[in-house]
């Protein structure tokens, strides 16, 4: 199995360099980091991610939604959410792009057994 490589779209600098810390030690690539949808966007197109993990509200008023549509839709790349309100996370309309959410700040535990099921599913990765 390859290691999954997985690109992280949150505004929160300390938060995205977090994430990208405990995706390291739990033995994923981190192929990039976008604050905003536009940038994730293009980075998907040209980094090619197994996954996305990326928070809904994002900076500059863009929607981590909106981007995990359009990544999904374009190259076939489903996301894990991260939300800090607990309703977002239960949205119906997420379960066509998502394989999963978390509300924020996750628990290293929640996230790794998160990331590890998402794994699963990707036939990427398999």
């Amino acid at each position: 199995m390859t290691q999954l490589r997985i690109l992280i779209v949150e505004d929160e600098v300390l938060l995205a360099l977090d994430l990208e810390d405990l995706l390291t030690d739990f033995g994923y690539a981190v192929c990039g980091i976008a604050s905003t949808a536009g940038d994730a966007e293009q980075m998907a197109e040209e980094l090619k991610p197994d996954l996305v993990l990326t928070d809904i509200c994002l900076a500059r008023g863009t929607s981590g939604i909106d981007a995990a549509r359009s990544i999904r839709a374009r190259y076939d790349i489903p996301c894990v959410f991260l939300s800090a309100q607990a309703e977002e996370c239960a949205r119906e309309d997420l379960a066509p792009i998502s394989l999963g959410c978390l509300q924020k700040p996750c628990q290293p535990a929640k996230l790794r057994s998160m990331l590890a099921d998402a794994a699963r599913h990707l036939p990427r990765a398999a």
